[in-house]
């Protein structure tokens, strides 16, 4: 009863499943696929679900026997990122990716739809002190100088002046 925000992306314009690798190439399989037949295609490479990724997490990837579902986004990516954690710089990348190659690789429209990522991939508040505590001594040593610098900026104030009518008669 309302508005809600989908974790996974909205394909109903066509129900392919969508693969995107690493270099930007982006294809569509309107038939049934497993992840097998890709990863044969595709040594060296394993197939991830977008909607499963999110920062501080490892990626896990599709067993070879999985079907590639429609409506869905994957991106066929290096077997060392498997089990990987994903960084919010990693997330950045796909992200960045994913939204350029859906924007020039298909005319449907999808690309404006998907902007970000997905939803579920903004790191809330929460997500992001307890990765910055993780880091620790080194997350500390780096954010002294953003601290000073942003101490230094002046905020911004609007000003309030009386506007002055005039007649128009």
């Amino acid at each position: 009863m309302g508005n809600s925000a989908s974790c996974a992306p909205s394909m109903a314009s066509n129900g392919a499943a969508k693969v995107l690798s690493l270099d930007g190439k982006l294809q569509s399989y309107t038939k049934r696929v497993q992840a097998a037949e890709l990863m044969i295609e595709h040594s060296g490479k394993f197939l991830c679900d977008s909607a499963d990724l999110s920062v501080g997490h490892r990626i896990q990837g599709l067993l070879p026997d999985e079907d590639l579902e429609c409506r869905r986004l994957y991106f066929l990516l290096p077997m060392d990122l498997l089990y990987s954690v994903l960084t919010l710089e990693e997330m950045r990348s796909l992200t960045y990716t994913a939204t350029k190659a859906l924007k020039h690789g298909n005319s449907s429209g999808f690309g404006r739809i998907f902007p970000v990522l997905i939803t579920d991939l903004c790191i809330s508040l929460s997500d992001v002190n307890r990765l910055k505590s993780a880091d620790g001594d080194r997350e500390n040593r780096s954010s002294k100088p953003v601290q000073r610098l942003m101490s230094k900026q002046r905020s911004w104030k609007p000003a309030l002046e009386t506007i002055a009518e005039t007649s128009c008669a």
